[in-house]
């Protein structure tokens, strides 16, 4: 894939111009690189004394720009470097701060969007991912998840690109835990991208970088997705599911499960958003573990082989309170017995054993809640809310989150529950976070590598590690997630990160229509099979409902037995309205949708065809 890339004129530089092939890129100035303050001010790069050098290395040739005068800090200065490398072509676009002097910086924004006059579409990287045409007539991305921070939702990957007839290229953050992004696209474009650079532990310390590959004419998306798989592969970030399944046979367990998420305990406390005040009784409820049981047992005789269940509010407190001091066991729920002899029965059915678990938000009523194990910002203040169900809390500094992980899972085991995988919520979701403490100083990239090396610590307990959503970070040692669909409003939802990463990760569907994630017009049913994903079974349908679930759980389990650790190797649009589509598995299966009227025809390397009712 490497060899297919465009090489940029080193040159062209010298007239604020990138050339890559016959296509001339340029930087908008409308959105011109500068310095934010903290307290709002902003100082355009254009303010300052701008002084440019051509320079040679041993990689390739470029210019370097060094900024001095800088209004309102004379001591200060900063580096941009733009280098094109000799052995592929690719550009690297760097800023360094050399002395801040002073300075308090919120955010760096460079470079400056990259364009050409050519029509169109954007390739961005919101949750599963979308395209979004250069004159496309809605307002698209003005508010992103997050503020748009990477390494959350907001980006699974640290990636953009743009495709047009005549060439595309990908823009790939190389230091994305510390970095957001925002898109612009006002009603009919066009489409402007940027990074927007933020300082760690109060300073930029070290230099950041963009990196920029181009691609020759005719390239689209699906190009772009293997080019940065290629790149990730080539830094050994692309940890297969058959590689992760070497170190932990769960992982093959997995493959055809369908997911049932079950309820136990529920606890909204009154300073909870959530809390109910009118109906103060619906702010409780209980489900036993001994109902699950029961479920479960049902559900075999029904003829489901494979399932994975996973209990939520199976602790004390109740569902999403006084985390990380969960235990014991809820004891209206059956206790340690009662979780036992659920776990037992679905060993017992063939079936998976998995459980809800928290290690970020951080409960001011926890048991052995301390101030001082929470996350402090660098301007010494500790953010708390009290949204969830368990009322206020602030973060748990991820510094702390392996030894809490491993202090309440050793207990399980001691207890005799077997667990097959787990879930840890919000980890590959939600944005990094940093820590001032000095006793637990840590950076938003160290804060991932925490939240890893909880992944780490289950897989060596045999136990598959799950969280909320996936990310780019995570995929050295996530295993499956709870979904991972589209942001909603999407202008053109494509599967970009199961193009890049299908083989990686296991991604769960809801069946509905009208469910979160699953884009408007479509069916969650028809979206799995089109991903080939794992389907969820409903923990409440009976009768005709439940037949029909069982029955598309039945279908998406098969094909999943098939390319769960397949590569997505193709998406394609079949019609002119986009609602005919297929993708194509490295096994040689395919799947095609239609939501049009809602029917699919899978079609396996043996010549199989199965098609809907």
């Amino acid at each position: 894939m490497m060899t297919d890339l465009l090489r940029v004129r080193p040159e062209s530089l010298k007239e604020g111009l990138i050339c890559a092939g016959e296509t001339e890129y340029r930087m908008d100035e409308t959105f011109g690189p500068r310095l934010i303050m903290q307290g709002g001010r902003e100082i355009p790069f254009s303010e300052c004394r701008a002084t440019a050098t051509d320079f040679t290395s041993g990689l390739g040739r470029g210019v370097r720009t060094t900024y001095t005068d800088i209004p309102g800090f004379p001591d200060a200065m900063f580096e941009t470097e733009v280098l094109v490398y000799d052995q592929d072509g690719h550009v690297d676009m760097t800023f360094c701060m050399v002395r801040a002097a002073g300075m308090r910086i919120k955010e760096v924004l460079y470079p400056a969007p990259l364009y050409t006059d050519e029509a169109g579409y954007a390739v961005v990287n919101t949750m599963q991912g979308q395209l979004i045409p250069s004159d496309d007539p809605m307002e698209r991305c003005a508010s992103l998840p997050f503020q748009g921070q990477m390494c959350s939702e907001s980006a699974y990957m640290p990636w953009w690109g743009e495709v047009t007839d005549r060439s595309a290229y990908l823009a790939w953050v190389r230091s994305p835990w510390d970095t957001r992004y925002e898109i612009h696209h006002p009603a009919h474009g066009p489409n402007r991208i940027f990074a927007c650079h933020l300082p760690s532990l109060g300073r930029m310390r070290y230099q950041r970088t963009v990196s920029f590959y181009f691609l020759r004419e005719g390239s689209d998306y699906v190009d772009l997705c293997k080019l940065y798989r290629s790149l990730r592969d080539e830094e050994g970030k692309g940890i297969t599911l058959r590689e992760k399944s070497i170190r932990n046979p769960q992982v093959e367990r997995l493959v055809g499960c369908c997911v049932m998420h079950v309820a136990g305990k529920t606890h909204v406390t009154p300073d909870s958003r959530y809390y109910d005040h009118e109906h103060p009784e619906k702010n409780d409820a209980l489900v036993p573990f001994s109902h699950w049981e029961e479920r479960a047992r049902k559900l075999h005789d029904l003829g489901i082989e494979r399932l994975y269940l996973h209990q939520d509010g199976w602790g004390q407190p109740g569902y999403d309170n006084q985390h990380p001091d969960y235990l014991p066991p809820c004891r209206e729920l059956g206790g340690w017995e009662g979780m036992k002899k659920l776990s037992d029965t679905l060993g017992e059915l063939g079936y998976l054993f998995g459980i809800h678990d928290q290690y970020r938000d951080y409960y001011l009523d926890a048991p052995t809640y301390s101030a001082d194990n929470a996350c402090l910002s660098p301007d010494g203040s500790i953010y708390g809310h009290s949204i969830w169900a368990g009322g206020k809390q602030n973060y748990l500094c991820a510094s702390l989150a392996p030894a809490y992980v491993k202090r309440n899972f050793e207990q399980l085991f001691a207890h005799g529950i077997a667990l097959q995988a787990t879930y840890l919520d919000v980890f590959t979701c939600n944005e990094a976070d940093e820590c001032d403490h000095p006793r637990h100083r840590m950076t938003r990239r160290e804060y991932l590598e925490h939240r890893s090396a909880c992944f780490h610590y289950l897989t060596s307990r045999g136990i598959a590690p799950s969280s909320e959503e996936v990310n780019d970070w995570a995929m050295d040692s996530q295993v499956f997630c709870h979904w991972a669909p589209y942001l909603k409003d999407s202008a053109i939802p494509v599967p970009l990160f199961n193009l890049v990463y299908h083989d990686c990760v296991m991604i769960p569907w809801k069946m509905e229509k009208d469910e979160w994630g699953i884009p408007e017009g479509t069916t969650g049913f028809l979206q799995c099979l089109l991903n080939g994903g794992m389907p969820y079974m409903s923990d409440t349908l009976e009768g005709e409902e439940l037949d029909e679930n069982i029955r598309q759980v039945k279908v998406a389990s098969e094909l999943h037995r098939h390319v769960a650790m397949e590569r997505m190797e193709q998406h394609r649009f079949l019609s002119d309205d986009r609602k005919v589509q297929e993708t194509v598995y490295s096994d040689g299966t395919s799947v095609r949708v239609s939501f049009l009227d809602n029917t699919f025809e899978i079609t396996y390397p043996d010549g199989r065809v199965v098609r809907s009712i």
